[in-house]
């Protein structure tokens, strides 16, 4: 008999889990240099993302209702998740989720450095001196066992394998509230995790299918808690149109228990809900339209929202995500809502969740990202160091993979120093948060250096530029119920501007106008008050009046225009998006305060007047709206523009990135997004007069790396020939890159 051999795969970094967080740290780490081994113990990557499981990939945008509201994730998730929807433009529908599967598979084939290992479990880890050595796996279908030896190891498993074998410490369930001095924990600390889902489709066949239920599954009319969903109680309600269903987030189980232990009984227990759940759909005759419908696709495994979370050297808490203290080692950002699903899933007889408020954007420390006992361990996705009630919003996987993308990058500068990643929060921090920033990583606050060398002597022009007003009115947005305009101000005064007044009533009508500021860069929160007066608007007024406003800048760079008055009184707006000033429903009773109006209130005349989208934005070190816009927009046009860099005296160019504004309001979004430059060229004029160009067509990506290698270069032209449909050409950041032997030489 054959006995099966051990094969040696000796990397830089062994990165354990193939979801969205393992395939960002495995891209991150490659493209630094670094030789990869990935492993996934499943055929597909994507983890909860993938075909198999069919979670929606999440994060900081909130499903778009952040109150940063600029508040998509940047960086390696941003490219994954615009790649998808450029594949599968009905990935949304959850439908040919087989081409978003190939979409990641391609991105990690295109990276040389990276061997990648599907079907491998790993099932166990070698230890020396207290550091991993090695983690053996094995491909049961190819009968290969495979040693796995590296200097790093990133377990990005979910479950933490490669932790919990090497004797990271970790934490299960919930913390006691004194513990972090939370107010979300219970008193007392206890076992309770989230419980798992096994998703389902539903799909029209323009024919009438008969169902029968499975012997094992439930008949739901006799389980406890059937008259509860039936009446759409506790947030667990079915939605009005059954057709192209693609689960219930609600079916839950298993959180009471030992998620990883009781596996297996739990994705039984699941089963029996979901066959019976369809069931109940299918032939009760309550649901409307469904003589037509099947039931496509049941996720053969559950998806997993908890089991164990490592301790590192800072535990994340619900103070961090609520009052965002500084840390110097910030690497990547979060947002979601500290969303805590109940303890029994569908058999709770509370809530299924409780969405609990973030205030917009935070930041993560480093310091939660790597083992506190193991030091050549990190880890990224849901077993990162965080209490509980921090995980309901880490959990989501845009956030995961934005620490996957953190990791990898940090892992990179542990071969480079023969350093742990302790060392590097000592030593190294600045470096890693300045590749992060190159690389697209978002880090609320932290702006990116230009670089000295291209600096000097720098001038910037641009074809035109968009003034900063909206005085178009397409439609009258009545003023019955509150609306808030936020205009960002550059200068230390905001004195008055117009709008434009409707009043449909024959007598008088008084319009209610309150101004507020904000605390915070990142936020659209209107939170101090700065002024409350009442204007007269006369019968049949019809016209542009002046806002008074009379208010210094606030901390966030924004001034909130509250407007309110009788069902008689509309102000005039349109559907055009103006980066920065945006307008919304004022809603005091929520915390937020502001809820997405997606529309526009039409204003001009600012005064004093603002020099906003200068072109000389694209190297202010900031590529996305913070407090201000942050970027050059042209002025409406139907041909081509142009942005401009020229310099006093000829430069090494190694690399040139662009930015550009793809709706960092949504989490979600059709292909293409209408923002986005589809088409360009790059024309780097030399000192002799020669021209390098670059001819860009069909771009889909926000960030645009060009490698142009050129020397002596005096002017970098951007021309700009096409959007997805919008009449302004929009940039956040244009940024050079000097060869390293001049940067670090100088």
């Amino acid at each position: 008999m054959e006995v099966i051999k051990m094969e040696l795969i000796k990397a830089d970094v062994t990165v354990v889990g193939g979801g969205i967080a393992g395939i960002c740290a495995a891209i991150a780490a490659a493209r630094q240099g670094l030789q990869v081994s990935l492993i996934n113990d499943r055929p597909v990557l994507g983890g909860n993302a993938s075909s198999e499981v069919r979670v929606h990939i999440n994060g900081s945008a909130y499903l778009g209702n952040s109150p940063s509201y600029y508040a998509r994730e940047g960086g390696l998730v941003e490219e994954l998740k615009l790649k998808i929807f450029h594949y599968n433009p009905l990935y949304n529908k959850k439908l040919m989720l087989s081409l978003s599967d190939t979409v990641l598979l391609d991105m990690v084939y295109a990276e040389p450095n990276i061997s990648l290992f599907l079907n491998t479990c790993v099932h166990e880890t070698g230890m020396e001196n207290g550091r991993i050595q090695w983690v053996d796996g094995l491909q049961l279908a190819s009968e290969r066992k495979f040693r796995f030896a590296s200097r790093t190891f990133i377990d990005c498993s979910g479950d933490g394998i490669v932790g919990y074998q090497a004797g990271a410490h970790f934490r299960w369930g919930r913390e006691a509230k004194h513990e972090y001095n939370e107010e979300l924990a219970p008193e007392v600390a206890d076992h309770y995790t989230m419980g798992d889902t096994i998703l389902f489709q539903a799909r029209d066949v323009d024919y009438s299918v008969p169902y029968k239920r499975p012997g094992f599954a439930y008949d739901i009319t006799k389980l406890p808690f059937f008259d509860s969903i039936r009446k759409g109680l506790n947030h667990r309600s079915f939605p009005r149109k059954i057709n192209g269903l693609g689960g219930l987030w609600w079916l839950e189980y298993g959180g009471h228990m030992d998620i990883i232990k009781n596996n297996e009984d739990i994705a039984l227990e699941l089963r029996k809900l979901v066959y019976g759940i369809w069931d109940y759909i299918k032939n009760s005759g309550e649901f409307d339209d469904v003589d037509n419908l099947i039931l496509d696709y049941v996720c053969p495994i559950p998806g997993k929202r908890e089991s164990r979370r490592f301790i590192g050297e800072h535990m994340l808490s619900q103070n961090d995500l609520t009052a965002k203290p500084h840390f110097e080692d910030a690497v990547s950002v979060g947002g979601w809502y500290m969303d805590l699903h109940a303890n029994k899933g569908i058999y709770d007889e509370g809530p299924a969740t409780a969405w609990n408020f973030v205030p917009g954007l935070y930041n993560l420390p480093f310091r939660s990202l790597y083992s506190r006992n193991i030091p050549n361990l990190m880890f990224a996705g849901r077993n990162i160091s965080a209490t509980h009630v921090a995980f309901g919003s880490t959990r989501v996987m845009a956030t995961c993979g934005c620490m996957g993308q953190a990791v990898g990058t940090a892992a990179a500068l542990c071969l480079k120093y023969d350093a742990d990643p302790a060392d590097i929060v000592k030593a190294h921090m600045g470096e890693l948060q300045a590749q992060l920033l190159r690389d697209g990583q978002t880090i609320v606050g932290l702006q990116e250096e230009l670089d000295p060398y291209f600096a000097d002597g720098l001038t910037i022009r641009a074809s035109s530029q968009r003034s900063y007003d909206n005085f178009h009115p397409t439609e009258e947005i009545s003023l019955e119920k509150a609306l808030c305009l936020v205009l960002p101000i550059q200068t230390s005064m905001a004195e008055s501007v117009r709008i434009k007044i409707k009043n449909r009533s024959e007598q008088a009508e008084t319009l209610q106008v309150k101004l507020f500021g904000g605390e915070r860069k990142e936020n659209y929160i209107p939170s101090s008050e700065l002024n409350d007066y009442r204007l007269v608007i006369a019968a049949g007024h019809d016209d542009w009046i002046t806002l008074d406003l009379g208010c210094k800048k606030p901390a966030d760079d924004k001034i909130y225009i509250v407007l309110e008055g009788a069902a008689s009184l509309t102000v005039y707006g349109n559907e055009e998006r103006l980066t920065g000033a945006v307008s919304f429903h004022y809603r005091p009773e929520v915390p937020s305060k502001l809820k997405k109006l997606n529309k526009s209130i039409c204003f001009k005349d600012l005064l004093p007047s603002q020099n906003m989208y200068s072109p000389e934005n694209v190297v202010n070190g900031f590529s996305r709206p913070y407090g201000l816009p942050n970027g050059w927009i042209s002025e409406r046009t139907e041909g081509q523009e142009w942005l401009e860099l020229c310099f006093a005296s000829p430069k090494h160019v190694e690399e040139i990135h662009l930015v550009f504004n793809s709706r960092l309001d949504l989490e979600h979004f059709d292909d293409p997004i209408e923002l986005l430059i589809q088409d360009y060229d790059v024309t780097l004029t030399l000192e002799e007069g020669s021209e390098k160009k670059i001819i860009v067509r069909g771009n889909y990506l926000t960030l645009n790396k060009h490698k142009v290698e050129t020397k002596r270069v005096t002017r970098i032209r951007i021309q700009f020939c096409a959007t997805y449909g919008t009449p302004y050409y929009e940039v956040f950041a244009v940024k050079c890159f000097a060869p390293k032997i001049i940067s670090e030489g100088r």
